[in-house]
């Protein structure tokens, strides 16, 4: 079996609990782990911290590690095992590609400031979702009685209607 070097992009969701600590610190150890495992680290950057589309676990945010790396399929799949036994990373991704861009590699191995991570408490975060999904029950409810309303006034209607009819009918009997 050869072991064919491959390009891949590839995205690492960091837990925001682990980046509070150091955002150094973890995308160290990322960065360690694919090198443990002979993956060749050409790109890793922060690309971001943001919501989920939906939630993971008890996580409703993620900070966003974009990595660009050399390395075989099998050597790839070592290190997601690993990633996803233990350490910051709780989703990773891995995707194919023909080469790296050249304004990716400008960026390289990108260092920054543990404080310029900005990240979100997340108490504020489910404060924020609970009023949402207390604001669209609410709503949800009026719409649903206003519906119920629109429906026993056209029962209402279609009754008198059929008294009406009833009472032609007898008065031509």
């Amino acid at each position: 079996m050869t072991n064919k070097i491959h390009t891949y992009q590839a995205v690492f969701l960091l837990d925001n609990e682990e980046v509070r600590k150091g955002f150094n610190q973890a995308k160290d150890w990322v960065q360690t782990c694919l090198e443990k495992h002979n993956v060749d680290v050409k790109v890793l950057r922060l690309w971001g911290e943001r919501a989920l589309a939906y939630p993971i676990g008890s996580r409703q945010r993620a900070t966003y590690l974009l990595g660009w790396v050399e390395a075989s399929g099998e050597s790839v799949n070592e290190a997601k095992r690993e990633m996803y036994l233990v350490g910051p990373a709780f989703r990773i991704m891995f995707l194919r590609a023909d080469e790296i861009p050249a304004e990716e590699m400008e960026f390289g191995i990108e260092a920054i400031e543990d404080s310029a991570v900005e990240v979100p408490d997340e108490i504020e975060e489910f404060e924020m979702i609970e009023e949402n999904v207390a604001e669209e029950a609410s709503e949800s409810k009026t719409e649903e009685n206003t519906d119920e309303q629109a429906g026993e006034k056209a029962a209402d209607s279609s009754d008198e209607s059929e008294a009406v009819a009833a009472g032609e009918e007898n008065k031509e009997n």
